[in-house]
């Protein structure tokens, strides 16, 4: 027999073998095992869809092995299930062939009721097979909350609606955001002009995918967390594989107003940009504003682009964290008054590359103007006073101005990294630049960076260096500890363990 025929042969063989049918057992003690006994799902806002859950159903028998029936406890179910590709049920005559396994995919959407507090969806997954029933257990926490979506489509502008359409709670000139339950934000959410907005301790405010809060001009905005319970801005997605990760939604944009915007023990996490601070120019007019964002113990972290960006409008910052964008922490344009006390501004992103340094200040920036770009310059003022701008670049800063305008910068008892030129004492007071890493350290400033511990190390370039007199008032540090006659830069106060 030639070669090619008994390989045909031999094909044809194992083609045969491949087309035997398996067995399918019928022993009753044939039993399906499950990759988890439970499925759960993190806190689900009410309406909203989950993220899939994936359930692995293994067959460990040698033969074949059919599921007569797979079914939900409830018919109008608010969990949904796919078994292994098939969407509709019912889910009847399942066969898992030998040693082999299916997926079925998890989800759920949860009715809203009257519970201000989260609460538990119990449902068992059944399974029947060769008699035996089966079960696994879904769980899954609803939460309700007050819901802003989207009424105006203007091109030019994101989808938003205004404060003022709603009737959650009584809207006025000074009004108090609720703090009974979450509030979740689709497009852009409003505060109408001449609008004082309170956002009070403890309030959860969870922003859509490209969603975001504007303070419209004339209106005010003030966040006022206490130590404990802070206000937290952040995504919709509470999932811990959410924690930290940037993008989530768009922005909190500010504009000029009768009074300073305040943010006091916030958390503003995961967003494209954290606060972007602007005067109104939309009608065509590019003033510095007269008022100011004031921050105060706040933590902004791990934001797709810029953790703030002020553009003709004026930042008073104190005691604040802001840390991990992957372009600017800071970047301070155009006209503007800026000061910072005892602030830690550190970037050591990670998830790709970073090309910008964390600290931007330009006393100018360019805006669309047709199909070109216009310049707008001003005057800009910056001071540090004991504060930290560091990160895992060679240069950290970026300086730039237009003849159009002035710039003038000043670091003062600060700790910073940077290739610039700082001969000139003026601006760079009894400041620590690129300090070198001890041997026995990974950093020379922070405790562990790169797992966002940005507490001083025991050999940190920070300790002592702030001044007294700059530490003016702020005695506590962000976590709430006491500093001492010979203050830290930074945020954080270190204390020996």
């Amino acid at each position: 027999m030639s070669f090619k025929a008994l390989l045909l042969l031999l094909l044809a063989f194992v083609f045969l073998a491949n087309c035997k049918k398996e067995v399918i057992t019928t022993d009753p003690s044939a039993q399906l095992e499950f990759s988890s006994d439970s499925i759960t799902f993190d806190t689900v806002f009410t309406t909203l869809g989950s993220t899939t859950q994936i359930l692995r159903v293994y067959n460990r028998n040698e033969n074949a092995i059919r599921i007569s029936e797979i079914w939900l406890d409830n018919s109008d179910s608010q969990f949904r299930i796919n078994v292994d590709g098939i969407a509709e049920g019912p889910f009847k005559d399942i066969e898992i062939l030998g040693n082999d396994s299916i997926f079925i995919f998890i989800e759920v959407t949860v009715d809203p009721n009257d519970e201000n507090s989260p609460f538990v969806l119990l449902e068992n997954l059944n399974f029947l097979t060769n008699g035996n029933e089966q079960e696994v257990v879904l769980e899954a926490w609803g939460q309700n909350a007050y819901y802003y979506r989207p009424n105006i489509y203007q091109s030019g502008l994101p989808p938003l609606s205004f404060l003022s359409d709603y009737d959650y709670y009584p809207v006025s000139s000074v009004t108090d955001l609720p703090s009974d339950k979450p509030h979740v934000i689709f497009g852009y959410l409003v505060i109408d002009s001449a609008i004082t907005l309170n956002i009070t301790p403890g309030t959860q405010v969870h922003l859509f995918q490209s969603a975001g809060l504007w303070a419209y001009r004339g209106s005010t905005l003030r966040v006022q967390g206490t130590p404990g319970e802070e206000v937290v801005f952040q995504g919709t997605r509470l999932e811990t594989f959410y924690d930290d990760i940037p993008g989530q939604w768009d922005r909190i944009l500010v504009n000029d107003g009768p009074q300073n915007h305040i943010f006091s023990n916030v958390i503003i996490k995961n967003g494209t940009i954290g606060i972007q601070a602007e005067d109104f120019y939309l009608d065509g007019g590019f003033e510095q504003a007269p008022n100011a964002v004031y921050l105060y113990n706040t933590i902004i972290q791990n934001n797709q682009s810029v953790g703030i960006l002020s553009r003709n409008h004026n930042i008073l910052c104190d005691n604040t964290l802001i840390y991990n964008s992957k372009s600017n922490m800071v970047a301070l344009q155009g006209a503007g008054f800026h000061r910072f006390r005892q602030t830690t501004m550190a970037n050591y992103w990670n998830l790709d590359r970073r090309g910008d340094e964390l600290l931007l200040m330009t006393n100018y920036f360019n805006i669309p103007a047709g199909d070109e770009l216009q310049q707008v310059s001003g005057n800009l003022d910056i001071n540090f006073d004991n504060c930290i701008a560091y990160g895992n670049l060679e240069e950290e800063i970026f300086v730039d101005s237009s003849d159009l305008g002035s710039i003038y910068w000043r670091f003062d008892h600060c700790v910073i990294k940077t290739e610039l030129d700082v001969s000139n004492a003026d601006r760079y007071r009894m400041t620590a630049v690129n300090p070198e890493r001890p041997l026995g350290v990974s950093d020379a400033v922070f405790a562990d960076p790169f797992n966002e511990d940005f507490l001083l190390n025991d050999s940190s370039a920070a300790i002592d260096v702030g001044s007294l007199i700059l530490m003016d008032t702020l005695t506590v540090d962000l976590k709430g500890d006491t500093r001492d006659n010979n203050p830290d830069a930074g945020a954080y106060e270190y204390l020996p363990e």
